[in-house]
């Protein structure tokens, strides 16, 4: 799973033991750790290619026991190993299926060739081929194809439609030799029109396998014609060609030898790219995990249009920024000068906030984060801290928002992380006043510029309410001068109503671009067929549909290309314009992506069990959407997999990675992959949309209490919480495990199941054996006590019954080699109370233990001290599911 690699940004390194060395430079290694989590980790995603209807037991064998020790050797490097395998097998239509059913395997038959197109160039530059024998399906030479005539599909084979469906979709270069097979199409693309030195090529020798060929004959795929001399000829001429251009080639006979070969190769591969230095240890690291999906969230807004409101908009914000700031003569990149900025009117003295406001879609988020990368290229030195709300579930909670920015202008300034123990205190608002009292007194040591980016999207959790984090009552009317602090937020927003009337705010509305040549750029930049598009022909189109802004344009350039393989794109963009409302064309939208990409069965479960979500909305991708929707912090593609598994979607129902990889083309650029694997809405407004409208959820459920379930208009939303728990209950990955599986309890209303999970004996060890929990683990482990004492569970009796199961059951193997009795672990606890059995102290207790009594190491060693990958794994599986 993707997300079980990243637990090196959980944790934090330790000097490897009996390396002398290495112990000398303790500042040095810390130094480069520092460094080295505050890079970002691409994942390595190799394509996998081999000729059709061939190579499946090779690909089941790496599949099964070789792609998984990749994946374990990148998960100790801070990143995930993960093959991508669109195999034909997978297309074979079975027999009798229901006509919506038949349709997806149809469409993807046609456009398989430009799916794998598409796939080499998403997981360029990493590339795994494996040829043997067989060349693939090609058009014979003698075979006429006339492209230019093709009007009905249904009259060419598989191949001229693949042809045809690549060439109109982005590669007309496969007509330059359609005689081509699919296979050597993907190796064109991925090592004859690119270079890359992570590409690998194996080729299985005459004695295939120990087979002979009559038994490789009687092997072949029913479907697959025999080889003949021509295919012979083709596939030589094919290797011939990949040896000349001196790509690395191994040969192999066996699975044995095919697997060694390719763990070395990439096991290289991953030493060159994150090479290993540094151990790890129990330390829960997730500040650097955020600070990296804001490292990320930049990056993806790089298409970026330049245009005289963003030009005007920049030179705001650097004056802003600037204003005050002594600048000495390396502050500022070499060349640069403010003379731009100086045409600017002077900004009043006292405003120390700028609010950057606009309606929802105008490019506020890609606009602030390009500014950001500008300012920081130019101003190296300065010190600027930025944050996207929404960005990840962590983004999004007020206290979590101001503990990064304390932590990291501690790091900033001192080269320190920040250890403050505020969850001690009694008093839900003393905890949050001590926490914004800090802050104030963080932006009080040293120049510095804040940005802070949707806050219309801010939540409370633990001791604030959502109205007061986006009301923003809790900050000081005065700010220190030294900090400069941007924000942004949509102009109806209870944020943008709060902030106007403060007298240290000057507010800048940002206005869609009115003129069609910036328009039609920022359609083009996200549409870049060679084909005209529909705004191309007639530019009074734009001037009639003042209300494009550029999150408009894009979701119409991102649809255009998509909704062309199905159906007719012109009067799909006809229907589109007609749409006032960002939310009604997402609607329109939605209803797109469930007709051409999904479908529906029906599950053999009482009508009471089912879960209705109204006609022409049903079906496998508005569930997908669903349980994304409602997850905490998203959903890695297998689990999303798995669950539509779960929820019926299997046999000849079953979401296949081809049926997936069509769908995730079409919602790529609005649901994106955050760093770790998992699945996230990158824009607000479509997940309004799905809460909305596929949900039929009133409340956005990040907003919800904890007793909306009770709600019947819930329902559906409930429904998808349930089934997060059996899934989840079913796992064993702590961090994902405590990532969701409380939260989903909590939103279902299963206090029992939720305080037998909080205090099973294998959760309060692993939390007991967590050296340094960070704020969201700690802030999240006290909100659902929190919530569990609201309805009268008791966390103090609650714990102490989980020690004495520990003592009773002599299931966890490091009793055996603590020192210190269990009984003193009670007697601990209890001492730890305050009269009034404070839960605070009861909570963290034993982690308490595990750091100030050394004796108690053992109390630190997951089953007696094993790896990391044995570490991040539950002791007992069954402790997690007891309550469901």
């Amino acid at each position: 799973m993707a997300t079980e690699t990243l637990k090196l940004l959980y944790f934090e390194y330790k000097v490897v033991p009996g390396q002398s060395e290495m112990n000398q430079k303790t500042n040095e290694n810390v130094e480069s750790y520092a460094q080295f989590l505050l890079k970002p980790q691409k994942p390595i995603k190799p394509y996998i290619c081999s000729p059709l209807n061939d190579f499946q037991e090779e690909r089941d064998f790496l599949a099964n026991n070789i792609f998984p020790q990749l994946n374990d050797l990148c998960s100790s490097r801070g990143t995930y190993f993960k093959a991508v395998d669109l195999s034909w097998s997978a297309l074979k239509a079975p027999k009798s299926l229901p006509s919506d059913l038949l349709r997806q395997y149809s469409c993807l038959r046609s456009q398989h060739l430009k799916l794998c197109l598409d796939y080499v160039n998403i997981c360029f530059p990493f590339f795994i081929c494996m040829l043997g024998q067989t060349y693939g399906d090609f058009l014979p030479d003698n075979s006429p194809f006339m492209f230019a005539k093709a009007t009905d599909l249904s009259n060419l084979s598989s191949v001229e439609q693949n042809l045809y469906i690549a060439a109109k979709n982005g590669y007309p270069w496969v007509l330059e030799n359609p005689n081509c097979s699919l296979t050597e199409f993907e190796i064109i693309q991925a090592a004859f029109l690119k270079e890359s030195q992570f590409q690998y090529f194996y080729f299985r020798t005459g004695a295939t396998l120990l087979k002979t060929l009559d038994e490789q004959k009687e092997d072949r795929l029913p479907s697959a014609p025999p080889i003949n001399e021509e295919e012979k000829l083709r596939i030589g001429k094919l290797k011939a060609k990949i040896i000349s251009k001196g790509l690395p080639v191994r040969f192999y006979r066996d699975l044995h030898e095919l697997g060694e070969l390719i763990f070395n190769d990439w096991s290289v591969v991953i030493e060159k790219l994150y090479p290993a230095t540094l151990m790890i240890e129990n330390i829960d690291y997730k500040h650097s995990f955020e600070h990296f999906y804001h490292e990320e969230f930049t990056e993806k807004c790089q298409q970026f249009v330049i245009s005289k409101e963003s030009n005007r908009t920049f030179e705001i914000l650097e004056r802003f920024a600037l204003k005050d700031v002594e600048l000495d003569s390396n502050t500022a990149a070499a060349g640069s000068s403010l003379d731009s900025v100086l045409r600017i009117s002077s900004l009043p003295t006292d405003k120390s906030i700028l609010l950057l406001s606009g309606e929802r879609g105008c490019g506020k988020s890609t606009l602030i984060a390009n500014w950001v990368n500008y300012f920081k290229e130019k101003y190296p030195s300065m010190l600027m801290i930025p944050h996207f709300v929404g960005s990840t579930c962590e983004s999004s909670d007020i206290m979590s928002v101001i503990h990064y920015f304390i932590t990291e202008l501690q790091h900033k300034n001192y080269g320190t992380q920040l250890e403050t123990d505020v969850l001690n205190e009694d008093s839900d608002v003393l905890i949050f006043s001590l926490l914004v009292d800090v802050f104030i007194a963080s932006i009080s040591l040293k120049p510095c510029i804040l940005v802070l980016d949707g806050i219309e999207e801010l939540i409370g959790i633990y001791g604030v309410s959502g109205q007061k984090a986006k009301d923003f009552s809790w900050l000081p009317s005065s700010l220190s001068p030294h900090c400069k602090f941007i924000m942004s937020t949509v102009s109806s927003s209870l944020s943008h109503k709060s902030l106007c009337a403060r007298p240290d705010v000057r507010t800048v509305e940002l206005i869609s671009p009115g003129d069609e040549e910036t328009k039609l750029n920022i359609f083009r930049r996200h549409f870049s067929f060679p084909i005209p598009d529909p705004f191309h022909q007639s530019r009074q189109a734009l001037r009639k549909k003042p209300n494009l802004s550029p999150l408009k344009l894009t979701i119409l350039a991102n649809e255009l290309k998509e909704c062309r393989i199905y159906r007719n794109e012109f009067q799909c963009m006809r229907e589109y314009m007609k749409m006032v409302s960002v939310q009604e064309l997402w609607e329109l939208i939605l209803k797109r992506w469930i007709e051409d990409y999904s479908w529906t069965f029906k599950p053999k479960k009482a009508k009471s069990d089912a879960v209705s979500s109204g006609e022409g909305w049903d079906g496998w991708v508005a569930d997908a959407l669903c349980l994304l929707c409602v997850s905490h912090c998203g959903l890695a593609e297998e689990e999303l997999l798995q669950l539509l598994d779960m929820l019926g979607y299997r046999n000849h129902y079953k979401v296949t990675p081809v049926h997936w990889a069509a769908f995730r083309n079409a919602t790529r650029l609005w649901v994106q992959e955050k760093p770790d694997g998992l699945l996230y809405f990158q824009h607000q407004s479509l997940r309004s949309a799905v809460e909305h409208k596929l949900l039929g959820a009133i409340t956005p459920v990040r907003e919800s209490s904890s007793y909306t379930f009770r709600n019947p208009a819930n329902y559906k939303k409930t429904h998808f919480h349930q089934v997060l728990i059996r899934y989840f209950q079913q796992q064993s990955t702590f961090w994902r495990v405590y990532q969701e599986l409380p939260w989903h309890m909590k939103m279902s209303g299963c206090w029992a199941e939720l305080c037998d999970f909080l205090s099973s004996p294998s959760i309060t060890d692993f939390i007991s054996k967590i050296q340094n929990p960070s704020f969201w683990t700690r802030l999240h482990l006290v909100h659902y006590w929190n919530v569990l004492l609201e309805t009268g569970y008791d966390a103090s009796g609650a714990y102490l019954l989980s020690v004495a199961e520990m003592k009773a059951d002599q299931c966890h193997k490091m009793r055996k080699r603590c020192t210190l009795s269990v009984l003193f672990v009670v007697q601990y606890c209890r001492g730890g109370l305050h009269p009034d059995g404070n839960r605070y102290s009861l909570t963290f207790c034993l982690g308490d233990l595990a750091r100030t009594h050394p004796e108690m190491s053992g109390l630190r060693d997951a089953g007696g001290g094993g790896s990391v990958q044995e570490a991040d794994r539950l002791p007992e599986e069954d402790e997690i599911s007891k309550g469901g």
